[in-house]
């Protein structure tokens, strides 16, 4: 099992504050948190605002800010070198090391291809998404790039978020405790939870090598 935790931000915190509604979303919050991950300061005890990535037989993203902890999958593989605290992390498909110029190029073409719109057909983006990496200098890996790109675009999120909301309580129909399965207003479901959980509990649920935990009326 590999775990590394990381401050967030001011930036972060605020990026990580808003409400995820889309699969761009997703997209987005994944590739702001690599950096912090690949370059940041590695840390045992985390401040209030900070990130976990967990490797072992899931790949998750925890994100833990005020008064909600929430969760996806974590589509990439991560390799330990010795002496160095980070992880290296790399795409399996391509066994392309999402470095920092690599990373920029994949950010970059993905804001500049769906600026925010929900995504459109994969076969339709490729001469879009073509031109744009023709477009950067010394940049040998558009192939490898384009696949990962479509590789964000399909991957299945699995995102969960627990809350804690004095706000918005109102009984059973809207617990002050409670787990938002699904993020679209079509999909998304409450389940309602009788105490305040931390980040280890959250992970603990998710974790398949760990005891189940139960839904009872």
């Amino acid at each position: 099992m590999k775990e590394f935790k990381v401050n967030m931000t001011r930036r972060f915190v605020q990026l990580a504050s808003e409400i995820i509604r889309t699969k761009n979303d997703i997209i987005m919050l994944l590739l702001e948190a690599i950096p912090l991950l690949s370059f940041g300061e590695i840390v045992e005890r985390p401040d209030n605002n900070y990130i976990v990535l967990r490797v072992d037989k899931m790949k998750r993203l925890f994100f833990v800010i005020d008064d909600k902890i929430y969760s996806f999958n974590f589509p990439f593989n991560v390799d330990v070198l010795p002496e160095v605290k980070n992880p290296v992390i790399y795409d399996s498909m391509t066994d392309l090391e999402i470095t920092g110029v690599n990373h920029a190029v994949i950010t970059t073409t993905f804001q500049e291809i769906f600026n925010g719109e929900e995504n459109q057909g994969i076969l339709d983006l490729d001469s879009d998404v073509m031109r744009i990496l023709e477009s950067f200098e010394q940049q040998p890996n558009k192939d490898q790039i384009w696949q990962i790109l479509k590789k964000l675009l399909v991957f299945e999120s699995g995102y969960l978020r627990y809350d804690y909301d004095v706000k918005l309580e109102n009984g059973r129909l809207h617990p002050l405790h409670h787990l938002d399965i699904n993020y679209t207003t079509g999909n998304t479901f409450k389940v309602g939870i009788n105490n305040t959980i931390n980040c280890v509990d959250f992970i603990d649920i998710l974790d398949t090598g760990t005891n189940c935990y139960y839904i009872s009326k």
